[in-house]
This record gives structure tokens, C-alpha cells and sequence, in this order.
């Protein structure tokens, strides 16, 4: 059975505001059958790295707030922080970062919540029974949400080949653990030459991981938790990228059907198609996008969503695929696929327009 997608493409007349497309889109997706009055519900978008220009503008996230306020909800933006160590690597440096990029109260009347914790350590197992994992490690905010509105900014992305509601539930919403094991099958690296030998990871680690000899060493009681990548003042733990891109997808894929299990499937999707870059927003600077602005889409299945997507994307190059052009090792539709095995959502879709 085909998914019902909606799109509202750019073009508008110069009296009525794009914004209200947004507004009516998450609207057919009918969030008052969804949503309770008082409920707290995630707004799950990607506030950017600090540098970067490509990501949403937070004025899109407006009709997002107005529909859920009108619901008499509680909403507030958040995502989690990072696995790599940049302006979003702790909730501190991550809420500077809101404010710096346009997220702030001021801009949308509502807080922002950085969903795992000051370093990332507030994680909840959620069993899936998955192909490859029996349960993820989801950031606890997400999992305690009574529902989410999932905004994604549909780009390139040099693992997954680009980047959607599926990679924003699943980086977006695991924990630093859970991000490490999308992302690695070893633990944690320290670069010697940059170690002062402090202690600071050694007092962070809570498995006894960590030895100074004479500089730190991790062995093999790692539990793959990654704190210690948050807590060092030289960022001398660095993470072995060594996962191959096709098992990360495969895993992100598991990690998206936990977070839609642990919510139920309270969640609206609403994927962006401007400024569509060719890698994630997670750097500190972007290159140009890869072709014009499509439009807004909306809906409640994330596969159907973001093959959408995908293939408005693709028609923009006559059918052609711009993303294994970019990444030319890579297979994007492996996330579409086992995400559809896992029961996420379906690939058949029927596109329905809305003006």
C-alpha cells in the first residue's frame, strides 16, 4: 500500500508567505490526531555547525511552532550532541550554538533542549531485535518526548549519500554511544602526541577504560559510552571512522525504528528541499548547493518521505543519481531498503500537492 507524501513546491504568489505552506502541509498529516493538549513534543531539527550556512533557517521552523501551540501542546526544538568534537560537542558550546545560528527564545518562543545530556551520557537502551542490533541507545529526551515534529533538511551526506528524516532519526536522535556504533567497530583512539597526560578522561571514565602510561591509554573494558572524547581539553581521543558506509546505513536504519517505536509513531515528518548541499551540516562550512530549490514535503511514513525526496532530487538531473556522482562508493538506497524490511515505513508513495 502507497504513502500519502505531500509537497508544495516554491513558487507562490508574492502576497502569501511560504511559511504558510509549511503550516498546511504538517496540518494533512492531521497532528490533533497525534498530539494532546499539554503534551511535550519534540521538534527535532539540525541547528548546525557553528560556520555553517546551509542548514534550515530557523524561520522555517516557525509554522511548526504555531501549529503545535495551536494544538496547546508543549513544544521545544532539540537535537543531540555531536560524536566529533566541534561547537556542538557538549550542551553548553551546543545551546551557545542555537543562540549563534538564529534558534534562540527570541527568534521561535520556545527553549531549545539538548536531548542526551551535558556530555552525552544520558542514553536509554531500546531493544528492536533488528538484522544487526537488538536494541539502540537513544538520547533520554527523545525517548521521553510524547511525540516529535522531525524537520530535516534533505542534503548530500558522505556515509549515508544524503541525508534525510531517516539520518535525522538516527544520528539525530541516538546518544554518543549510539552514534559511535553507527559509526565505528572499535573503541576509541588517543592521539599521543597531543595528550598531556591530565587525568581529565580518566576520572570520566566510569568502566575503568582508561590507564596513564605515561599518557592515556584505553584497553579493552571500553564500553564504547565515548565520554571520554567530550571531556578532553586537547581533543587528543579521536574516533576510528573504521564501520564500512553500507553497515552504517544499515544501522542507522535500526536506530530510526527505535526512536519511531520508543514514540509510537506519534511523530509528523517534514523534509526541506533548499539549498540542498552536498555534505552534512555537521561541518563548520559549506560548499554550493547541487541544484535549485525544489520545495516542502510533509508526512507520517520517513521512508516514503525521504525516497520522495530523493527522487524529486533526481529528476532535477533527468532521472540520474547527483549524490553517487558526489560519492561514488556509495549506495544510498541501502537506508530506504532495510528500513522498509524493518517495518519503518514503505518506498511506494503517492505524491499529493497541496498550494
Amino acid at each position: 500500500m502507497k504513502s500519502i507524501v505531500y509537497f508544495s513546491g516554491l513558487k507562490n504568489k508574492k502576497h502569501s508567505s511560504p511559511l504558510n505552506k509549511i503550516k498546511k502541509l504538517i496540518n494533512r498529516c492531521e497532528p490533533d490526531r497525534l498530539f494532546a493538549k499539554g503534551e511535550l513534543i519534540a521538534i527535532k531539527t539540525h541547528f548546525g555547525e557553528l560556520g555553517n550556512t546551509a542548514f534550515i533557517p530557523p524561520i522555517y521552523l516557525r509554522p511548526v511552532v504555531e501549529v503545535l501551540k495551536g494544538l496547546k501542546t508543549n513544544p521545544f526544538l532539540t537535537d543531540t550532541n555531536t560524536l566529533y568534537v566541534g561547537m556542538r560537542t557538549n550542551s553548553v558550546d551546543h545551546l551557545h550554538n542555537v543562540n549563534w545560528n538564529g534558534f534562540g527564545y527570541s527568534t521561535l518562543g520556545i527553549p531549545a533542549i539538548i536531548a542526551d545530556g551535558l556530555r552525552g551520557e544520558n542514553s536509554i537502551d531500546v531493544p528492536i531485535n533488528g538484522k544487526y542490533l537488538s536494541a539502540v541507545k537513544l538520547a533520554s529526551d527523545i525517548v521521553n518526548a510524547d511525540g516529535m515534529v522531525c524537520v530535516s533538511h534533505f542534503k548530500g551526506h558522505e556515509v549515508s549519500g544524503f541525508g534525510g528524516a531517516i539520518k535525522n532519526l538516527s544520528m539525530g536522535c541516538a546518544s554518543r554511544q549510539g552514534k559511535l556504533e553507527m559509526h565505528s567497530v572499535t573503541r576509541p583512539k588517543v592521539h599521543q602526541d597531543k595528550c598531556t597526560a591530565c587525568g581529565r578522561c580518566l576520572s570520566a571514565c566510569a568502566h575503568d577504560a582508561i590507564v596513564i602510561k605515561p599518557k592515556a591509554f584505553i584497553n579493552e573494558n571500553c564500553t564504547g559510552c565515548a565520554r571520554c572524547i567530550a571531556v578532553c581539553p586537547e581533543s587528543a581521543i579521536g574516533i576510528n571512522w573504521d564501520e564500512t558506509v553500507e553497515n552504517t546505513q544499515l544501522k542507522m536504519a535500526e536506530y530510526a525504528y527505535g526512536v519511531h517505536k520508543s514514540l509510537k509513531g506519534k511523530i509528523v515528518y517534514v523534509n526541506i528541499l533548499i539549498n540542498i548541499s552536498p555534505a552534512c551540516d555537521c561541518y563548520p562550512g559549506n560548499d554550493a548547493p547541487i541544484c535549485g530549490d525544489i520545495g516542502f514535503l510533509s508526512s507520517q511514513d520517513p521512508v516514503a518521505i525521504d525516497q520522495a525526496s530523493y527522487d524529486l532530487v533526481m529528476n532535477q538531473f533527468g532521472g540520474k543519481d547527483p549524490f553517487v556522482d558526489i560519492y561514488p562508493y556509495l549506495t544510498p538506497e541501502i537506508q530506504l531498503k532495510h528500513s522498509e524490511e524493518m517495518g519503518l515505513g514503505s518506498r511506494q508513495y503517492e505524491i499529493k500537492y497541496v498550494e
